[in-house]
Formats: structure tokens, C-alpha cells, sequence
């Protein structure tokens, strides 16, 4: 296997993953539910996986590899708006048929037209450590933040019995900022920041959650907190080991 074959199969992932989690928002995700193909949002959501997977690719003559992504990529959609499910072994059998659909269109190109790629742009110049760095960082923000998600969906159904007020979103992204932390420590073999976080952490978060009515969502909170750490440690482990 070339080297340059596998930057394009990075490229592909990060393509994608840019598309489904970056660049896709809640309204877009909703209006599909409500809709399926009919919906605009469905196909305004393809638009953006062609465009970034025909940009990331850099191969200007070659429109089969996006076009063929893109109908997969629909397919799969199209799947899960029929199934109408909202769980997490639904969502990891989306995401696994994605980089499967990702990797067969990979397989079948990767010895023809699009060996050579890399060469076309200098400013599309990356080797596969610089893509997989890329991948792990995206990883670790909004593709960790709704797997998190669903693993703690039922506790943020008991916790909404209770009245509470917290600013919009804030946890999701505190969970994302402290995961890109932790990823760079353990990407710059820089681990004791990472026991500073958590103390730190623990004094803001813990401190004012002292009465036994907030136990729940003290339990609730530290939960969220590990598994963030878990998820952003066990990336930064896995990415430090592929670039070395």
C-alpha cells in the first residue's frame, strides 16, 4: 500500500467526518427526521459531503469519487430516516457503515485515478501523521460530545424532573474544550497537566454541589466528566502510538 494511497483514505474520513458533525447542525438533523428525502435539509447535507470530499481529495478532474460517496452516503441516510430510531447502537452502526461505504469506495479507487493526488495542490500537502492528528482533534470534540450523549441519556432524563439553571450547551462544550486539552497533553507526552485539569475541574464544577439535592446531578456531572476524560485520553493514547 503507498503511503499517498492512505492520505487519501484519511482525507476521505476527515471529509466526512467534517460533514456529519461540524458542519451538519441540529436544525438540519431535525428537519430530515420530520421529512426524510423530501426535505431540503437532506440534500443540502449531501451538497456539503461532495464539496468537501471532491475539496479534500484535490483532484480537480476527478468527480466519480465524490459522486459515488455521496449517493452511499444518501443510502445510508435514507436507512436510518426509515428505521426512525434514536439510540446509540443506531448511531455507531451509521457511523460504522459510513467509513465501511468510505473505505469500499477507497478500495475500488486507490490503484486507478486517484494514486497521485496528493501532488496536484502544495498546499494540500499532508502526510498520513498530520491527517490523523486532524482526525483524533475532530474526533474528540462534537463526535465525542453526542456519543457521550447517548451514553448518559438516561440520567439527563431524570435530571430533567428537576428544575435547574445552567446556560445553554455550556457542558457539551466544556466537555470539548477539555478533551482538546487533554488530547494535546498526551500528543506532546505532557501528562501531568492532565491531573491538573481534572482537580481543576472538580474545585468549579463539585464545589457548589454540597446538599443532598443536588447528589443527582453531582453523579450525573462526574460521570459525564470520566467519560469525556476516558474517550479524550484513550484518542490521545491511539493518535500518539500512529505518529510514532
Amino acid at each position: 500500500m503507498e503511503v499517498q494511497q492512505l492520505d487519501v483514505l484519511l482525507r476521505l474520513i476527515i471529509a466526512h467526518l467534517l460533514a456529519d458533525f461540524v458542519f451538519q447542525t441540529d436544525s438540519m438533523v431535525q428537519g430530515k427526521r420530520k421529512k426524510g428525502i423530501k426535505s431540503p435539509h437532506f440534500y443540502w447535507h449531501l451538497s456539503i459531503v461532495g464539496l468537501l470530499s471532491y475539496v479534500l481529495l484535490a483532484d480537480w478532474s476527478n468527480w466519480k469519487v465524490p459522486l459515488l460517496i455521496v449517493l452511499l452516503h444518501g443510502a445510508i441516510d435514507w436507512l436510518k430516516i426509515k428505521i426512525n430510531k434514536d439510540n446509540i447502537l443506531l448511531f455507531a452502526a451509521d457511523q460504522g457503515l459510513h467509513i465501511v461505504s468510505i473505505v469500499f469506495v477507497w478500495f475500488i479507487f486507490s490503484g486507478n485515478s486517484l494514486t497521485g493526488i496528493i501532488e496536484t495542490q502544495d498546499f494540500f500537502k499532508l502526510d498520513s501523521k498530520h491527517l490523523i492528528v486532524c482526525i483524533a482533534y475532530i474526533i474528540t470534540t462534537l463526535p465525542s460530545a453526542i456519543l457521550i450523549g447517548y451514553l448518559t441519556k438516561t440520567w439527563q432524563k431524570q435530571l430533567k424532573k428537576a428544575k435547574r439553571e445552567s446556560l445553554t450547551d455550556a457542558g457539551k462544550w466544556i466537555g470539548v474544550i477539555e478533551r482538546v486539552l487533554i488530547l494535546t497533553f498526551i500528543i506532546n507526552n505532557q501528562w501531568e497537566p492532565i491531573g491538573f485539569l481534572l482537580a481543576a475541574k472538580s474545585v468549579f464544577r463539585f464545589g457548589e454541589l454540597k446538599n443532598d439535592a443536588e447528589e443527582k446531578k453531582t453523579e450525573y456531572i462526574l460521570i459525564g466528566t470520566l467519560m469525556s476524560f476516558a474517550f479524550a485520553i484513550f484518542t490521545g493514547i491511539l493518535t500518539h502510538y500512529l505518529i510514532k
